[in-house]
């Protein structure tokens, strides 16, 4: 792998004191962040076989996704204007009945695609979709080492919950479900520096019965590995866990000791301070989706409580049938101007933090801040540079506010994962663009035509 030195940028570190260092440099050897620093000491000290002059631009860690479903990146506009419940039934329903392996492939290279252009160096992909078809996951680990990102794959299951929207394609027996993850677990999660890993992703604690929660906290206790799981989403699947189990799914999750520091709760919108105070006294992470929530009007999630309480959040898009996009600068933008209208406060949630939830808390919500989220000697070299000399982000006075307030995904100019530039001046450099976007349009008219599915359009196409 070559080394490369990125001189003269403004760095977004990221570290403890959060510097923000101008005409500064980067040296990457071997995977990892060597030395960083100013331009002119750099420049002086090393030599490397690939030099990037950045020009000004803002150098930052890539962007961490803490949430998305790469199967729905082919589900974009199948279930709009809709709450949840109705979602499952015009989205996720159809799309996950009517793909095949290849569709799957299809879908996941069209995610990760969209994500390294906007700015996204590591993903969490939570696939509940892989239970309606677990012959699909080598499709999804080919797709992954394809494109070169980092991943978490949530392996996504769940054995009951057909009454609150789970699709009967994707239940199947707790056993199955079980010795599936194993194998996957003992195959891929030797070592914490792979690009990619497997995590425990119960569909929603609805979805589940309990003899399947209690088995994947023996699998992450076994396997010492991350668990992701839906809770508190919407109004209606609060009510429905307080009706059937007396509990919501956050007291649930409480009660039989899923909640825990290994543990990355999706959404939390209906939560209290009760429930905030579980979260927090059990060092669970949360992660914040706001586009999602606002798509589906489930509602908006107490995200300033929680950062007054020291929960660690990361912010995801969730997947693309609600949401319409893998754009985390999207996430960034709407995430402090949603909490400064809801609480009606302008500090709610500042630019600083919003950019640490996108960054370093982000990494810590995954477990992996000793690999990513900052620019730090030893850490893996995981890399975006912003294009500021375009009308959007000129001028540009203070950079966290320029990221956070101004920018675009079309920002983007370059992309390094794990020392590897795998975007350069918006180039692509390893993936075919064109036979992506065609496959993946290809694959989505397959899916309608099998499913039989009527598309509701409003306004006449014609």
């Amino acid at each position: 792998m070559d080394s490369i030195l990125i001189a003269n940028g403004t760095i977004i570190t990221m570290d403890e004191r959060r510097r923000i260092i101008r005409d500064g440099a980067i040296l990457i050897e071997d995977s990892k962040i060597a030395a960083v620093g100013k331009s002119s000491e750099l420049k002086r000290k090393y030599s490397a076989e690939v030099t990037i002059y950045a020009n000004n631009n803002i150098v930052m860690p890539g962007l961490i996704n803490t949430h998305t479903h790469l199967f729905q990146s082919l589900g974009k506009d199948l279930g709009t204007d809709v709450n949840l419940i109705d979602w499952f039934k015009k989205a996720w329903n159809p799309l996950v009945t009517g793909m095949n392996d290849k569709d799957y492939y299809n879908a996941a290279m069209l995610g990760i695609l969209e994500a390294i252009e906007t700015g996204t160096t590591t993903i969490l992909a939570y696939e509940h979709a892989l239970n309606a078809h677990p012959s699909a996951t080598k499709a999804l680990i080919n797709a992954v080492e394809e494109s070169k990102i980092r991943a978490l794959i949530g392996y996504g299951y769940q054995d009951t919950g057909i009454e609150i929207g789970a699709p009967p394609i994707a239940i199947r027996e707790t056993n199955e479900i079980v010795n599936n993850i194993k194998k996957l677990l003992e195959q891929y999660n030797h070592s914490r520096e792979n690009l990619l890993r497997f995590w425990l992703a119960p569909g929603t604690i609805n979805w589940c019965t309990q003899e399947l929660i209690e088995k994947t906290k023996e699998l992450a206790s076994m396997f010492d590995t991350g668990i992701t799981v839906h809770m508190n989403e919407t109004k209606a699947e609060y009510e429905f866990s307080k009706k059937t189990r007396g509990y919501s799914e956050v007291e649930y999750a409480f009660k039989i000791g899923l909640l825990g520091p290994k543990t990355l709760a999706v959404h939390t919108v209906w939560v209290d301070d009760y429930e905030i105070s579980l979260l927090a006294k059990t060092s669970t992470k949360v992660s914040h989706n706001p586009i999602s929530n606002m798509y589906l009007a489930s509602g908006v999630a107490p995200i300033p409580k929680m950062l007054k309480k020291g929960i660690i959040v990361g912010l995801g898009t969730d997947g693309p049938s609600s949401n319409n996009n893998h754009n985390m600068f999207d996430v960034i933008r709407v995430t402090p101007l949603l909490h400064k209208v809801i609480t009606l406060d302008p500090g709610a949630i500042t630019a600083e933090q919003t950019l640490e939830m996108a960054t370093i808390m982000g990494a810590k919500a995954l477990q992996i801040d000793d690999l990513v989220g900052s620019i730090e000697v030893g850490k893996k070299a995981d890399i975006i540079i912003l294009d500021i000399h375009r009308s959007n982000l000129t001028p540009s006075i203070y950079p966290p506010a320029t990221i956070v307030y101004g920018n675009a995904g079309l920002n983007v100019d370059t992309v390094i994962i794990n020392g590897e530039i795998l975007m350069e001046h918006g180039e692509i450099n390893h993936l075919d663009r064109e036979k992506i976007l065609e496959n993946a349009k290809k694959s989505l008219n397959d899916i309608l035509s099998r499913v039989d599915l009527d598309i509701e359009r409003r306004w006449p196409l014609i």
